[in-house]
């Protein structure tokens, strides 16, 4: 960054960007990424509330024919990109404050009411002057004790951008900050819009794919990273088996009815029944269908009791990866490599060390590799479907 008001690259990463939109207020939200276009991914996706796409792609100066819609919907939130390196934070921003169910939280509330007629350049200019998105933007710097200058006549660095991707009254929309206005993809419903989007997903991929990167010969360009907004799968988990373990206990009343017997183990406040659970009279009379209904209970409240865990270990692994991006540890390896020094093992240390960079680099790249291949591969059969 080179001053106070200058916002910083951030990595493009569901545990950045789910930490980023708690500490700005967002409640019941997480982000998830994408690995693959095909209809499992899709499938997965749809098992909850998807609220919008972000893409990240590589940036180049280009001609884009489609048209864009010069006089959108009043109520649809686009704002230009006038600061450099918000477009992360912007992309965000721009499937938030346009799907009202999402309780954005104060902060946000206000933005959205203090930006509602202003136009796209001024909304823009709103998001760079915003104290606190851009604190809790910034938040996510690399920290280090020292500070590396950036040439800026050096090109060699390639430019990502982000976009969103939202469905909004009907239609589904790309946000494209560096865009003038917003372009309509098609037409959408909450129960489609992710299949109908896909298409125009896949073009970008596949014109990515056939433009060779600078300096790499004929090979295609394969970074780019997709991530969904979706509820928080925790408490939405946490929801469905409060909802499994009512009809459980029910089921097993009836049970008891017909002279059944069956242990009320895991008793459930009858009060605090969510919305949607069939009543006793509702449940079917034949015994040997109330057992079956029993089990498939069971077994759905153990398989969402794993989903709960598989949450929290997920959220405290981004909690120790989001610490240590922002931890410095030049002071450690200074420390670290004089002790090596005295003892005269730096040499053989840094052999060892160079050696282990470069067989972790290359397993990364082969697994980024693969990761995007896939995704491509999953587009191209799409296509031919």
């Amino acid at each position: 960054m080179e001053g106070p008001n200058s916002w910083c690259t951030i990595e493009s990463d569901p545990g950045v960007f789910t930490e980023l939109v708690q500490k700005i207020g967002v409640k019941d939200l997480q982000f998830e990424e994408v690995y693959s276009l095909d209809d499992t991914a899709f499938t997965d996706l749809s098992l909850s509330q998807v609220y919008g796409l972000i893409f990240l792609f590589k940036w180049r100066q280009e001609r884009d024919p489609r048209p864009v819609v010069n006089f959108p919907d009043r109520d649809l939130f686009f704002a230009k990109q006038e600061v450099t390196n918000a477009c992360a934070t912007q992309a965000i921003l721009s499937v938030l404050l346009n799907r009202p169910e999402i309780d954005v939280g104060t902060e946000l509330t206000e933005f959205k009411h203090f930006t509602k007629d202003f136009d796209a350049q001024t909304k823009g200019l709103a998001i760079g002057n915003s104290e606190v998105l851009r604190r809790e933007h910034n938040s996510f710097h690399k920290v280090s004790s020292f500070e590396f200058v950036q040439d800026k006549d050096d090109e060699k660095e390639d430019a990502f951008h982000f976009i969103s991707y939202v469905p909004f009254k009907g239609k589904i929309y790309e946000l494209d900050g560096l865009k003038p206005g917003p372009i309509e993809v098609g037409e959408g419903t909450e129960d489609d819009w992710l299949e109908k989007v896909r298409p125009e997903i896949q073009r970008r991929i596949d014109k990515y794919q056939s433009s060779p990167r600078a300096g790499e010969g004929d090979e295609g360009e394969i970074r780019f990273n997709l991530l969904a907004i979706v509820g928080d799968r925790k408490k939405e988990a946490l929801k469905a088996i409060d909802k499994q373990r009512v009809i459980r206990q029910r089921v097993r009343v009836k049970l008891i009815s017909f002279d059944q017997e069956v242990d009320l183990d895991d008793e459930v406040d009858e009060d605090s029944a969510p919305p949607g659970c069939p009543t006793i009279e509702d449940l079917p009379t034949d015994i040997e269908a109330l057992k079956q209904a029993e089990k498939s209970c069971t077994s759905e409240i153990e398989r969402l009791q794993a989903v709960v865990a598989d949450e929290e270990q997920k959220f405290k692994k981004w909690e120790r990866e989001n610490a240590r991006r922002r931890h410095d540890f030049v002071p450690f390896v200074l420390c670290a490599l004089r002790h090596l020094a005295r003892k005269n093992m730096l040499r053989d240390a840094f052999a060892k060390g160079k050696e282990a960079f470069k067989e972790q680099r290359e397993r990364a790249k082969k697994q980024k590799t693969d990761k995007d291949h896939t995704m491509k591969d999953a587009a191209e059969t799409a296509a031919k479907e």
